[in-house]
C-alpha cells in the first residue's frame, strides 16, 4: 500500500465540524515501511473525537506532506492546500518517530563504498597537509587554527567570543583564564585520556556554568533554519542508560577513527544530554576523536570554522538523519567533505610559506644580503606580484628605480632571480624556483 493511499485511508472525514477520525495504527511491518520511507507513523489510538490533541507534527516534513495532500485533493475536496493553515485550524497532527524511538536505533549503518571513497580522499588531503606542515613547522599557524576552532565552536551556537582574548588563552594554555578554553585544548592534547562521565560533566560545567553534575532533567527541544527544522531529544529518564552506552561505545568499539568522530558527533547531538551547550560539547568530543584518529595533538585544520561556513547545511543534514531510520550515509559524507574543505583552507594559508621554505632549501648555499632577503621574501610570500617590476621593488624599499634595479641585478647574478625577455621599464622579474 502506498503512503499516499494509507494517509487518505487513515485520515477520513468525520461527522464533526472539526474534522477527522483516526483509524487504528497499522501493523508493525507497515509502520516500519512508512518510517523507513522517511514519512510518518500513525498514533496508536483508535478514534480521536473532534481531533482533540492526539498527535504531533514534524515541521521538517510539511512540504512533503503538503505535496501528498495536493496529490489526493480529489479525495479531500474540502481541505485547503495550505497544510500549515489546516493544521492550525484543527488539532490533528501526524506523528513521526525520531531515530532514537526505534528499539535498535544505535545500530547505525552507511553505504560503505561511498563512505570509504570519501574517507580515502579526506585522508589523502590530511596526509598531504601533514607533510607540508612537518616541512615548514608553522607553530604560529597552529595557534591560529586552535583559536579559530574555539571561536567558531561558539559562533555555530550563536555566541560571539573575542578572538584576541581567545588567542591569548590559547598561547597561555593551562595558565589561561578561561576554563572552557583549557578544556577544549585539553580534549585535544589529552586525547588518550578516557572520555568518562566525570570528564564530560566537567567540560559542561566550564562551558555553561552548570553546578549540578548530572544530565538534564527536562525536555530538550531545538529549532533551526528559522523554525523549519525541529528536533526533540529523548526523555530525561533514558539519559543515564543512553549515556552509559554511548561512553562505553566511544571508548571500546573498534572503528575507523574519522568515521567514529562523525558517528559520535551525531549520536551525542541526538541524545542532547544537557540543557545547554550540547553542540559545543559534541564538537569538543569530535576534536578529541579526530586527535585519536591521527594519533596526534597537533591541529592542522579548523573543522569548526568550516562547519560555521556551512552552518545552515550542518543543521539540515543533522536534522535529516535524526528524523531518519539509522542510515548515516549522508551525514558521514557531509562530515568528510567538511574535513576535506578545511584541509584545503589550511593548505591555501600555508601556500606562500611552503613556497618560501622550498626556495630556501633549493638555494641554501647562496649568500644574500639583508635587503636581498627582504626582496625575496616579499616575492615568495605574495607581497610582490609573481612577475614583478623594478617599480614594485622600489616601492618595497622606498628607493629610486635605479637602486631597485641594482638589487634585482645582484640576485640575477646569484641565480636567484630571472628577467623576462621584454626590455625597458616594462621588464618583469621572477624568483627562480
Amino acid at each position: 500500500m502506498s503512503f499516499a493511499s494509507f494517509l487518505v485511508q487513515t485520515v477520513s472525514r468525520s461527522s464533526s465540524d472539526s474534522g477527522l477520525t483516526l483509524l487504528p495504527a497499522p501493523s508493525h511491518a507497515i509502520s516500519r515501511t512508512l518510517v523507513y520511507a522517511g514519512f510518518v507513523l500513525p498514533y496508536s489510538g483508535a478514534t480521536a473525537p473532534g481531533f482533540h490533541g492526539v498527535l504531533s507534527l514534524q515541521t521538517a516534513r510539511l512540504g512533503r506532506l503538503q505535496e501528498l495532500f495536493r496529490a489526493q485533493e480529489t479525495f479531500l475536496p474540502n481541505i485547503k492546500k495550505d497544510l500549515t493553515h489546516i493544521l492550525r485550524k484543527i488539532d490533528y497532527i501526524i506523528c513521526m518517530l525520531y531515530i532514537y524511538q526505534f528499539p535498535d536505533w544505535t545500530r547505525f549503518r552507511f553505504d560503505h563504498a561511498r563512505v570509504l571513497d570519501a574517507l580515502g580522499k579526506a585522508r589523502f588531503c590530511e596526509g598531504r597537509l601533514a607533510g607540508m606542515l612537518s616541512f615548514i613547522g608553522a607553530r604560529d599557524l597552529e595557534t591560529g587554527l586552535v583559536t579559530e576552532d574555539i571561536v567558531a565552536n561558539f559562533a555555530i551556537d550563536g555566541i560571539t567570543l573575542d578572538a584576541d582574548s581567545v588567542r591569548t588563552d590559547v598561547v597561555l594554555r593551562a595558565q589561561g583564564s578561561s576554563a572552557h578554553i583549557q578544556n577544549y585544548i585539553g580534549a585535544i592534547e589529552n586525547f588518550t585520556a578516557p572520555l568518562s562521565q566525570e570528564r564530560l560533566l566537567n567540560w559542561h560545567s566550564a562551558l555553561a556554568g552548570n553546578r549540578k553534575a548530572t544530565w538534564r532533567d527536562n525536555k530538550s527541544e531545538v529549532s533551526a533554519d528559522n523554525g523549519t527544522l525541529h528536533f526533540s531529544g529523548p526523555g530525561p529518564e533514558r539519559l543515564n542508560s543512553e549515556m552509559e552506552y554511548f561512553l562505553r561505545w566511544f571508548e571500546n568499539t573498534p572503528m575507523d577513527g574519522t568515521i567514529k568522530a562523525a558517528v559520535a558527533h551525531f549520536w551525542f547531538l541526538t541524545l542532547r544530554p544537557f540543557d545547554t551547550a550540547n553542540g559545543r560539547l559534541a564538537r569538543a568530543i569530535t576534536a578529541l576523536q579526530l586527535s585519536r584518529a591521527q594519533n596526534s595533538a597537533r591541529i592542522h585544520y579548523s573543522l569548526n570554522q568550516q562547519i560555521l561556513k556551512n552552518r545552515d547545511e550542518y543543521f539540515r543534514t543533522l536534522n535529516k538523519a535524526q528524523c531518519g531510520n539509522g542510515d548515516l550515509t549522508e551525514w558521514i559524507l557531509w562530515f568528510l567533505k567538511q574535513i576535506e574543505a578545511a584541509v584545503q583552507t589550511s593548505e591555501s594559508a600555508i601556500e606562500f610559506q611552503t613556497r618560501r621554505f622550498r626556495f630556501l632549501a633549493q638555494h641554501s648555499g647562496v649568500q644574500t644580503t639583508e635587503r636581498e632577503q627582504v626582496l625575496l621574501n616579499a616575492s615568495l610570500m605574495g607581497e610582490l606580484p609573481k612577475d614583478f617590476t623594478a617599480k614594485d621593488v622600489a616601492a618595497i624599499f622606498g628607493t629610486s628605480h635605479d637602486t631597485a634595479l641594482r638589487e634585482i641585478q645582484s640576485l640575477i647574478d646569484k641565480g636567484l632571480v630571472r628577467a623576462s625577455k621584454k626590455g625597458g621599464r616594462s621588464r618583469t622579474y621572477s624568483v627562480v624556483e
